[in-house]
């Protein structure tokens, strides 16, 4: 039994960086450019195995997984001080704690490059909530900056809008939406929530 669970892990986990290697070599032509995506997804990856091994891969917090995903931006700069985080810690299946934590570095990292984090005066806002839906409870959740540099929205999407947009959906069964709004990015996704057998 063991030995399933780990080959079904390991194949997971290759199949997710199969994917990273993929996008990142689609997108980009520089070998560097290529190198580099692929170390940071890589070790986005890596930090939320870790996450997930202290939680013996029952499940994860969600506050954990953001609070995991954003320890590298958050340290350096005065940057801790610059996000706020509202919500329960709703607990995700291995599956949702790993996508999730790939889109927050994502979002870090964009932040960081053109958002939030480029200048001294932009902060993040994200909160959560649980509500009613038609086909059970939903988790709405709103990734907020404020006081960017003016944002415009990109002229063809790159990896990491693909990996918020597209793959967060499809892991997690939900809509994610980029908005791109003056001085500010808003993220947006309404996700099924786990239910109590994950947490």
């Amino acid at each position: 039994m063991l030995i399933d669970e780990l080959n079904h892990r390991v194949k997971n986990t290759l199949a997710t960086v199969q994917s990273i290697v993929w996008q990142a070599s689609r997108t980009n032509s520089d070998p560097q450019v290529i190198r580099e995506a692929i170390e940071t997804r890589l070790f986005a990856l890596s930090r939320s195995h870790d996450l997930l091994t202290r939680e013996n891969w029952g499940s994860a917090g969600l506050v954990d997984v953001l609070n995991d995903a954003l320890e590298p931006f958050g340290i350096a700069d005065g940057r801790a001080e610059r996000v706020t985080i509202k919500g329960e810690n709703i607990r995700f299946p291995p599956k949702g704690a790993l996508a999730l934590g790939i889109a927050f570095n994502e979002l870090a990292t964009n932040a960081v490059k053109y958002g939030a984090f480029s200048n001294a005066a932009g902060s993040i806002h994200i909160g959560w909530k649980v509500e009613p839906g038609t086909n059970g409870p939903r988790l709405s959740l709103i990734w907020r900056e404020k006081d960017c540099p003016p944002v415009a929205p990109p002229i063809r999407k790159g990896f990491g809008s693909r990996v918020i947009e597209r793959g967060l959906a499809h892991e997690l069964e939900g809509v994610v939406h980029l908005d791109y709004r003056k001085e500010r990015l808003v993220c947006t996704m309404d996700i099924p929530a786990p239910g109590p057998r994950n947490g």
